[in-house]
């Protein structure tokens, strides 16, 4: 269960980089096949975990640092995540993404029960990305109310 909200908030920001809205650059970024690679309990309220993403990236590389998020359910903080700093290089290859996820103020493991019929129309995401590319140029990125639906279609 914790499983599928770390996917979530991982794929959303590699989603994020999918929409273009970063530079418009990112817009030529295409992926392949993604998934978990590790999952690992930090608490019964947060895990740790990686995903592994096929990107082929025909501009120049670029560094994805500083993000962190939160994931809704149904508008109410839901998941608070964050990411390890990670590159992507020019070319075709495999990222991994490492990141936590921990359940918000208020959220019960019991609610987290009801994610075994996860319906990705009730979540949205509110994402903050910091993109640096190889030839120093920086942007922040935050994006507000993403629904996820149309995130996972983006993948």
């Amino acid at each position: 269960m914790m499983k599928r909200l770390l996917c979530v908030f991982l794929v959303s920001v590699v989603a994020l980089l999918a929409a273009g809205e970063c530079h418009a650059q990112f817009s030529k970024l295409s992926f392949g096949k993604y998934g978990i690679s590790s999952i690992r309990p930090e608490s019964f309220r947060a895990v740790n975990g990686a995903v592994w993403l096929d990107v082929t990236n025909p501009m120049e590389g670029f560094t994805v640092s500083e993000v962190h998020g939160v994931v809704y359910k149904n508008g109410v903080p839901f998941v608070s995540g964050r990411t390890d700093d990670f590159h992507v290089t020019r070319g075709t290859a495999r990222c991994v993404i490492r990141g936590r996820a921990a359940l918000c103020e208020g959220v019960s493991l019991w609610t987290v029960l009801g994610l075994l019929s996860f319906d990705p129309a009730d979540y949205s995401v509110d994402l903050t990305v910091r993109i640096t590319l190889d030839s120093g140029a920086t942007r922040v990125v935050t994006k507000k109310n993403m629904p996820v639906t149309a995130l996972l279609k983006l993948i």
